[in-house]
This record gives C-alpha cells, sequence and structure tokens, in this order.
C-alpha cells in the first residue's frame, strides 16, 4: 500500500436502510457540482439487454438472442482491459465515413503525425507511422447513431520489421436519443458524443489537434463530478444482478481534503453482493429505471455504514473514482471496462451524459 493511502474493506451485512431524504441531496446539487446545468431526475440501469419499461422515455431495441450477444461481446471484447482516456466532442464538420474519404484522412493523419515526429514531439523511437480509419462494427444500435469509428496508428520500433500500435481511437455514440442538431445545418455535420483514446499524452494531442482542425470541432475530456459517479455506482450495482459470474468487490474512492495531512484518500471496499443487497432493498426489482431519491439514499446509506464502523465521514469529502465489476472510471476521464457484455451500455452512458452537456451549451 503506497504511503498517505487508506484502504478500507467490509464484508459485514449492512443494515436495511429506510427511504429517507438524503442530505446527500443537499451536497450533490447540479449548482455545486454540474456546470452544465440539471442533472435527470432519472436514469436506466446498464443492462446487456434494454427493456423499454420506465419512467424516462427509453430507445427501443430489439431483444438479443444468446447468440447476437456472444457475437456482440466478442467484437467489442478489444475494449476490455484497457485504460482509456474519454473525451466529448461537438459536431464534425464535413465527416464522412465513406471508405474512400476514411482512407483519405489516413492518409492525412499520417502526414500529420510523421511532421509532428520531424518536430521531435514523440520520446518513443518509431518510425514508419501509418494511420488508419475504419468502421467499428457492434456500436451501432438504433438508426440515429453514426457509423463508429475506429483510429489505428502504427509504428515500427527502431530497426524492428513488426507493426505496433502506438494509438488506438474510438469516435461513438451509442443509442443517442433524438437528434440536436437543427435541419438546416444536418447535413453538414456528424456528431459523435464520445471519443475514447489509448496513446501517449503526445500522440493524442497530435490526434486531438488534427481533429479539431480538419473538421472545424472542439474536443475537450469527459470528466465526471460526484454526482455523476454516484449515479454510476448506483446504475451499475444493480446491474450487477444480471452477471452470473463471480463479481468484483464494489470500490469507492474518496479524496481526503488537504487540510487533513498524512493521507490523500480514503479507498472503501464493499463486496458486491452486500452492496446488490442495499440497493435491492431500495429500488423497485420490477423497474429498469431508478431516481435521484434512491441513487441519494444508496450512497448515504453506503457512508452511514462505514461512520458506524470507523467514524469517519466521507460525505465531507469527494468522490473521486468508482468500480464495479462492470469498469472502473475516474473524475478525471479514465475508463477501463472490464466486462465485453457491458461495453455498448457503458458507451450509452457516457453517450447520454456527452449529449447532455452538448444541449445545454
Amino acid at each position: 500500500m503506497a504511503p498517505g493511502e487508506t484502504s478500507t474493506s467490509t464484508n459485514r451485512c449492512m443494515t436495511t436502510p429506510q427511504t429517507f431524504k438524503s442530505r446527500l441531496s443537499h451536497r450533490f446539487t447540479p449548482k455545486r457540482f454540474t456546470p452544465y446545468g440539471r442533472t435527470p431526475q432519472s436514469r436506466r440501469i446498464s443492462t446487456a439487454v434494454p427493456t423499454t419499461r420506465g419512467r424516462r422515455k427509453n430507445v427501443h431495441t430489439r431483444t438479443k438472442s444468446r447468440t447476437d450477444s456472444s457475437s456482440e461481446a466478442e467484437d467489442l471484447k478489444g475494449f476490455t482491459n484497457v485504460t482509456w482516456k474519454v473525451f466529448k466532442l461537438s459536431p464534425l464538420y464535413k465527416f464522412s465515413s465513406a471508405p474512400k474519404d476514411l482512407k483519405r484522412y489516413g492518409q492525412l493523419l499520417s502526414s500529420c503525425v510523421e511532421a509532428a515526429n520531424q518536430k521531435g514531439l514523440f520520446v518513443e523511437n518509431n518510425v514508419s507511422r501509418k494511420a488508419l480509419f475504419c468502421v467499428q462494427e457492434g456500436l451501432k444500435k438504433t438508426a440515429d447513431d453514426p457509423d463508429a469509428i475506429q483510429i489505428l496508428v502504427k509504428g515500427k520500433k527502431g530497426l524492428g520489421t513488426v507493426d505496433t500500435v502506438i494509438l488506438t481511437a474510438t469516435l461513438c455514440g451509442v443509442e443517442m436519443e433524438g437528434d440536436l442538431l437543427i435541419p438546416d445545418v444536418k447535413g453538414h455535420f456528424t456528431y459523435y458524443p464520445v471519443l475514447l483514446v489509448k496513446s501517449t499524452v503526445a500522440m493524442t494531442d497530435v490526434l486531438i489537434t488534427w481533429l479539431m482542425r480538419h473538421f472545424d470541432c472542439k474536443i475537450s475530456p469527459l470528466v465526471f463530478p460526484p454526482v455523476y459517479m454516484a449515479w454510476m455506482i448506483a446504475m451499475w450495482s444493480g446491474a450487477l444482478a444480471n452477471t452470473n459470474r463471480k463479481n468484483k468487490p464494489v470500490e469507492l474512492v474518496y479524496q481526503v481534503p488537504s487540510e487533513c495531512e498524512g493521507i490523500k484518500k480514503i479507498t472503501y471496499t464493499i463486496e458486491a453482493a452486500d452492496c446488490l443487497r442495499v440497493w435491492n432493498s431500495i429500488h423497485d426489482s420490477k423497474s429498469d429505471m431508478f431516481t435521484e431519491e434512491e441513487m441519494t439514499t444508496f450512497i448515504s446509506s453506503l457512508e452511514d455504514h462505514f461512520y458506524s464502523l470507523f467514524r469517519v465521514k466521507l460525505n465531507a469529502m469527494q468522490l473521486s473514482c468508482v468500480g464495479t465489476s462492470l469498469c472502473y472510471i475516474g473524475r478525471d476521464g479514465i475508463l477501463k471496462i472490464y466486462s465485453a457484455e457491458h461495453v455498448s451500455c457503458i458507451l450509452r452512458h457516457l453517450t447520454e451524459l456527452s449529449m447532455e452537456h452538448f444541449s445545454l451549451v
């Protein structure tokens, strides 16, 4: 364990919480944590096969057979066990997913990367960099979704002859609800709410700069305030009921105020089964939607349990990272997905968050 870090694990059975208006409602106010506007009053639980029940309009999707789900999970397996940096984008001007245009984009990006290499922007000794654009299968769920685009940059290390992938990125929008573009400009713009990138900082900067200049768009990190992560931990704890394998413990990481010297963060670890038991005592299992009140009650129940054991008030700190069997996500936009079956569900939620930002700009 690193100096200055406290890790706390508890497997005790937690007392069933009563439904009450939590003080978390005051802590997680949109005014304090969400500069883009109000957060929704309800969200949909991320299930591998979404349904259409709920108090909020849902995207209608066909029910997948076991074969379809297995095939989709195989297509999206490359998204798992990889650390991604998540960005949000404004619409891309005159972007096309036609094969000839994707080939041209690859040539242009290759030239840009080579120019950056000649300027000495890369520390790595890679040569013969080549960029490739292609359509990513498995992420287009509705007619409103654009074709997801995978971007690869390959290069040979030193005098080697084998190509190595030095950048992987994906432009996507999964189950996009409605069209935020007005009809007058819709034909000129393509909207990808989410960009995932795995690469070095220098290579990532080259890609983002090239995209912004070539398609006249704005790209910035998709950050997650504590209220967003509270929604996520409640949503993905509920989704644990749909997995048949052994689940990873649920992990909440809190940033300790700077006034407390000698400790930087507290890691709160809870067995997935205990976390699910608490969630089921709060949420109606017949509904695939959950409300803000359920979310705040759930988080407060976990924090109250921690206080009863250690007399430490987690509600005085900020939630900075959360982790479940589905994924790990940090406040600064770091994402690591563990379950291939839930890649679409997780990207759907990120799409929703990014679109909420864009619609309120």
